[in-house]
């Protein structure tokens, strides 16, 4: 892949606009299938939100298909900028731009991605650079789209159904740019439920890829597969999460529930931890997790495996009076396991209170959520509730998100996702 760093092809506009830049009025936006937006909606996507929700069109847009370009106004008709169309679901509107007079194409989309790319040279290290995020969505300015770097192939995710209406023009240029062995397209419009499985990404351009890439993280290497049906077997958003274990973890014994394939813990076992547990429902999690150990040049038994439900092992641990310094908990958002479902919404209490048992005084608990929809006051609630249910005091000691080939514009809520949270946890006193 070419060195540099880094979601549509527009529909035409109605024949009026064609025709050259006009002073938007409100009888001009109505032929051309503009688009009136409650004050609350308008404030909101002048203070660079991206998303207008339906419930807050002044009137249905109908007929419309998918990825069209339309004009955005107050209720008097004055324009606040372009975004493009959505039928269906909560999101009405993508918006692409705030000047009056815009037109989306493959041109603004090259010159977004050529910018993503020069964000991404300009402030990710070397280490990052192997396993990153070229393009992130609304932070770069195409929406509903992002773009991963895994070594030598790029894999894109489609989150919006307006993608399609430039996904070609958009995997040409990047085919263009970056110069990658294979491009791989994992669609996310379609929700699944937990008992569907999730088609597999499909493959776009160039080469297959092995199902055991191997992709670099600050020294560290971790086999990938880019069509895997939900992760590849590395979330690059948790970058800033993963260094920090390797921070925290040395002479401590590490306890690592939800472990995946195993990064947090791998970074533990570096740091110089003295015991690391990693606690996962798939044995195949721990088997990639051995793999990524050895082909680092680390102990593949350095972590030692239990598989099954996290409640119950920690159960299990609070009886045998088991105790870690360090407690990484990385949950899903909703997985189910034997028929017991966790949910990050309304399960955080819990699983808090029963990490609690386990906890060493002056245990430090590392709390990762990437459920969008908890907001992060209900979170550390959740935590502090939790912490103190289960007989200990929680403090937050420190926090991280997103790392910056993540950006998001400010006024973007929906975007920040991820919380890392770093709770100091100590015994309630009598």
């Amino acid at each position: 892949m070419a060195s540099s760093s880094s979601s549509k092809k527009g529909r035409a506009r109605g024949s009026r606009r064609d025709k050259g830049p006009q002073k938007p009025t409100v009888r001009r936006l109505g032929k051309d299938r503009g688009l009136k937006l409650a004050l609350p909606a308008v404030r909101s996507i002048q203070s660079g939100h991206p998303w207008v929700f339906r419930d807050s069109l002044l009137r249905p847009l109908d007929g419309v298909e998918s990825g069209t370009p339309v004009s955005v106004a107050d209720e008097d008709g004055r324009a606040i900028g372009w975004g493009l169309y959505e039928p269906d679901g909560a999101v009405a509107v993508r918006m692409v731009s705030h000047q009056p007079d815009f037109k989306w194409g493959p041109d603004v989309i090259e010159a977004r991605v050529a910018a993503a790319l020069a964000h991404r040279e300009s402030v990710l290290d070397d280490g990052s650079r192997g396993a990153c995020r070229l393009v992130h969505a609304e932070g770069d300015g195409i929406p509903g789209v992002a773009v991963d770097r895994l070594g030598d192939f790029v894999l894109v995710y489609k989150y919006a159904r307006c993608v399609d209406a430039y996904l070609q023009p958009l995997i040409d240029i990047l085919d263009a740019r970056l110069s990658p062995a294979g491009i791989y397209l994992q669609d996310r419009v379609k929700p699944v439920t937990p008992e569907e499985r999730r088609p597999g990404a499909a493959h776009m351009k160039g080469k297959t890829a092995p199902t055991d890439l191997v992709v670099e993280e600050d020294g560290l290497k971790y086999l990938v597969d880019p069509s895997a049906p939900v992760s590849p077997g590395l979330f690059l958003d948790l970058r800033e999460g993963r260094r920090w274990v390797e921070e925290l973890a040395r002479g401590r014994r590490v306890l690592n529930l939800f472990s995946f394939t195993g990064s947090l813990g791998m970074r533990a076992v570096r740091g110089g931890a003295s015991a690391v547990l990693n606690v996962d429902a798939a044995a195949r999690s721990h088997t990639r997790c051995r793999q990524n150990l050895e082909a680092s040049g680390l102990d593949g038994q350095a972590c030692k495996p239990l598989t099954g439900d996290a409640f119950k092992h920690l159960e299990k641990l609070r009886q045998r009076d088991e105790k870690f310094d360090l407690i990484v908990v990385d949950p899903p958002p909703f997985s189910r396991v034997k028929g017991k479902v966790f949910s990050a919404l309304k399960d955080w209490r819990s699983l808090m209170q029963a990490i609690a048992g386990v906890c060493a005084p002056g245990a430090d608990v590392l709390a990762i959520s990437n459920a969008s929809r908890l907001p992060d006051d209900e979170f550390m609630a959740a935590l502090g509730a939790g912490a103190l249910a289960g007989g200990c005091n929680a403090r937050l000691l420190g926090e991280r998100g997103l790392p910056p080939d993540f950006p998001v514009p400010p006024a973007f809520v929906e975007g920040r996702y991820l919380k890392v949270k770093r709770l100091g946890v100590e015994p309630s006193s009598a």
